[in-house]
């Protein structure tokens, strides 16, 4: 498979992992529906849900500081490469973060 043709199925996959998963159809049905191969989408969700057998690299710890404005802000977001996305991280749900990152590991 070409470079371009691996990141091209990173990319397209995860999207139709999700919405397979979101339509409460059977692999085999929604592979019907979209004319997609079972086995792919079998392949790419197992590729999905592997954990890594590595300690992950590239986390930085990170301070939030109270609010300094008294605009409201819609808080950071983190998106993996594995399309996982964690939203709406602010001050008040930081506690949260690490025992989910956890998690995903």
């Amino acid at each position: 498979m070409a470079a371009l043709e691996k990141i091209q199925a990173k990319t397209f996959w995860p999207i139709h992992i999700e919405h397979w998963q979101a339509s409460g159809l059977s692999q085999v049905a929604y592979c019907r529906q979209h004319d997609l191969c079972p086995q792919k989408l079998g392949y790419w969700k197992r590729k999905s849900t592997v954990k890594p057998t590595t300690s992950p690299t590239g986390f930085t710890r990170i301070r939030v500081d109270g609010d300094r404005s008294s605009a409201p802000v819609p808080g950071l977001s983190l998106q993996f490469n594995d399309g996982i996305r964690l939203e709406g991280i602010t001050q008040d749900t930081m506690p949260c973060i690490q025992p989910l990152l956890e998690l995903l590991r």
